[in-house]
């Protein structure tokens, strides 16, 4: 009987996901060159707390609000980090954009918007921040410290990239709630 009830439970909590996908697009403002480079997102457990209390109407927890950029010496992408499996890259910290999060977004860039997708965006000018190593980010509160929680970490795919004095960076991350 008891592992009827643990395959129950782990059903519902199955029942349903919050997966999503993230599109860096780095710009060189001289040359107009694009690069694209993708990620897997991974919500956190505190992630999938946030989301319940705004889909409940809630008060939340924790307010996310901000993004960094780290290296390749952060931690693994797993559910249960926080900001001590993350290494930032200095002067990353960004807010997100105003009007972000939201659903059905209509950035033209976003390939991933829906009305069931939340999407969250963030900006860096050329002046920002220059770095050849970024490899992953987290969507956190404020700058980060300790063991604070994460919405979101995540590495991009294809390895490290740069951003120059002369590129500008998005960073697209969308939600999507499925129910599966």
């Amino acid at each position: 009987m008891g592992d009827l009830i643990v395959a129950t439970r782990k059903f519902e909590r199955e029942a349903v996901q919050i997966t999503g996908s993230v599109i860096a697009i780095v710009t060189d403002q001289e040359t107009g060159l694009v690069h694209i480079h993708r990620a897997h997102n991974i919500v956190t457990d505190a992630g999938d707390i946030h989301y319940a209390e705004r889909g409940a109407a809630e008060t939340v927890t924790v307010d996310f609000d901000s993004m960094s950029l780290g290296t390749a010496a952060s931690g693994a992408p797993a559910k249960g980090n926080d900001w001590s499996d993350f290494t930032e890259i200095a002067s990353t910290n960004k807010l997100v954009k105003a009007t972000y999060p939201l659903t059905n977004d209509g950035d033209a860039d976003n390939t991933g918007s829906a009305t069931d997708v939340v999407t969250w965006t963030f900006e860096w000018a050329t002046t920002d921040f220059n770095s050849t190593v970024i490899t992953d980010a987290v969507i956190l509160v404020g700058t980060g410290a300790g063991t604070e929680p994460l919405l979101t970490h995540f590495e991009f795919t294809g390895g490290v990239f740069t951003k120059t004095a002369t590129d500008t960076l998005k960073v697209i991350i969308n939600h999507n709630m499925n129910g599966v």
